[in-house]
């Protein structure tokens, strides 16, 4: 057990907390933040982004969790990946595209001009 002192505004935020996402008390709410701290930002581990899901995504991310057997964080990793492969692919595809259109509206131009 241990004793500090908290201000009384931050208490006040304390008690604003409690009630959401299962925390039943000021040192729920406590140990949330130690933790959180504790598990922050380390050198050389990358960035640490804390994101609101919101209600209703939230629920929904807890029961695909619970139906896949794995963490909300492990995820939220693996979702970030295949979107930016995804959309690294998608801009590839346009870029190819692009150079394409580009290529035979030359080829056309010259076609023209040598006519």
């Amino acid at each position: 057990m241990v004793s500090l002192r908290i201000p009384e505004d931050h208490l006040m935020e304390l008690d604003r907390l409690v009630g959401f996402d299962g925390m039943r008390n000021r040192s729920d709410v406590i140990r949330e933040a130690v933790k959180r701290m504790l598990g922050s930002q380390i050198p050389g581990k990358g960035d640490r982004i804390e994101v609101d899901l919101g209600p209703d995504l939230t629920v929904k991310m807890r029961d695909y969790c619970k139906i896949v057997g794995e963490s909300a964080d492990v995820v939220l990793r693996q979702s970030a990946r295949e979107m930016i492969r995804k959309e690294i692919i998608e801009d590839a595809s346009v870029v190819e595209l692009l150079s394409k259109r580009m290529e035979e509206l030359r080829s056309r131009y010259d076609e023209d001009s040598n006519a």
